[in-house]
């Protein structure tokens, strides 16, 4: 809110990038509305940890979404059929919002196991939503050379810097699945 204030100050115009809004309201129990409140606008993905197969929602003031309507008529951006998307982005905000807190169990159990291991570090309680960072401290070893380990023992995870990997626990991540890798990310760095 004091980014907003002061950037409201300057005269700027404001957009959250709200890609993973529905995450942070579930973790934190405050209301996307007021996440939401400081900006001019909101753009909702429906993808991700929501589930739906595409789309996503712009959301302002009703000027400015008809403005929005307009530039994306005139630059192509009609979409015939779109009802068949719509209907998924529905049946996304409707089931999927709350059970997005299983991602984020699921990301503390990833977190717990890897918790200890030699040549990992990880703190579970900086894990908030369905995110989880790591760091690879095992020495002659960093974070691309590791990922790439990792991929060539079926598991795909992101670096995120030199000695930071990031994993994502979604909708097609089950319970099994997060313990086989945490698995493999252990086998892996005994491996090293």
């Amino acid at each position: 809110r004091e980014v907003a204030a002061v950037a409201r100050d300057a005269g700027l115009t404001l957009h959250m990038d709200g890609a993973r809004l529905m995450n942070a309201v579930v973790a934190s129990g405050t209301s996307a509305a007021d996440f939401a409140a400081p900006f001019d606008t909101c753009w909702l993905d429906l993808t991700k940890g929501l589930g739906c197969p595409v789309g996503a929602v712009l959301a302002g003031s009703r000027e400015l979404i008809e403005e929005a309507w307009v530039w994306k008529t005139r630059i192509g951006g009609a979409m015939r059929q779109a009802g068949i998307l719509a209907a998924a982005g529905l049946y996304a905000l409707d089931n999927h919002v709350e059970r997005l807190a299983e991602d984020h169990e699921k990301a503390h159990a990833f977190a717990d196991a890897l918790y200890g291991v030699e040549g990992i570090e990880i703190e579970p309680s900086h894990v908030e939503t369905n995110i989880i960072y790591f760091e690879v401290t095992h020495p002659g070893l960093d974070a691309n050379s590791f990922a790439e380990r990792l991929e060539a023992a079926g598991l795909s995870l992101s670096d995120a810097g030199e000695r930071r990997l990031r994993a994502v626990t979604h909708l097609d991540v089950s319970t099994e699945q997060v313990s086989q890798a945490a698995e493999i990310v252990k086998q892996t760095i005994r491996a090293s």
